[in-house]
């Protein structure tokens, strides 16, 4: 369970925004539009830069990469910048490796490694947030973007972390930045940028490397 949580740790992070908070009605209306955004995104390509902050040290590890999705359930998130390390879910193998190591875990016997990516994928595209089974959800007015916090629900998920946080551009719905909080004090932000979406997608991006 450590290496799971370390590994989805990675890929996600923390942002501290000011938000007013919103009535129930409003909060529907939001995850409404949110929802019907995610659900027309086809594929979604863009660079990001992760930084990663350590309670315990004052120092911030900052890494960049690229990040490719296509439905309905294919991502690669490769780090390319301080060193690289790539991280592919193709359906129905996630492969995890850099150039000394290389794992392949089929996720149908392997049902946590399964559970992690299809939350880093719904956490991207944004469809986390038609899933109450998985979250409690509350919404937020940053000015210019949406606050979306996501507390888990499972206990698997509570092992990982204590809460996500989705920030949405309020112009076009799309996802900006997603922040995870560890039960460590830990935390990542991830900032996405050069966002491109429904564009075509090399499907050979998405095979497992031999």
């Amino acid at each position: 369970m450590k290496k799971i949580a370390t590994i989805f740790c990675m890929l996600l992070c923390a942002l501290s925004v000011m938000a007013a908070p919103l009535t129930a009605q409003k909060k529907q209306d939001v995850i409404g539009r949110i929802n019907k955004a995610a659900s027309g995104l086809k594929s979604m390509s863009c660079s990001f830069t992760q930084t990663k902050y350590l309670s315990l040290l004052s120092d911030r590890m900052v890494s960049k990469g690229k990040m490719n999705y296509k439905q309905p359930n294919k991502l690669r998130w490769e780090y390319t910048i301080p060193y690289q390390y790539l991280f592919i879910f193709n359906g129905t193998k996630v492969y995890v490796g850099n150039k000394s190591r290389k794992d392949v875990i089929d996720t149908n016997t392997n049902k946590v490694f399964k559970e992690v990516a299809r939350i880093m994928m719904s956490t991207v595209t944004g469809t986390a947030l038609s899933n109450s089974s998985d979250f409690s959800i509350d919404v937020a007015d940053g000015n210019t973007l949406w606050q979306i916090t996501l507390v888990p629900k499972r206990k698997e998920m509570k092992k990982m972390f204590s809460k996500i946080v989705l920030l949405f551009n309020k112009s076009n719905l799309m996802i900006a930045e997603i922040n995870i909080y560890e039960n460590n004090n830990d935390r990542t932000n991830i900032k996405l940028k050069n966002i491109k979406t429904n564009g075509v997608v090399n499907e050979t991006l998405f095979a497992i490397p031999k």
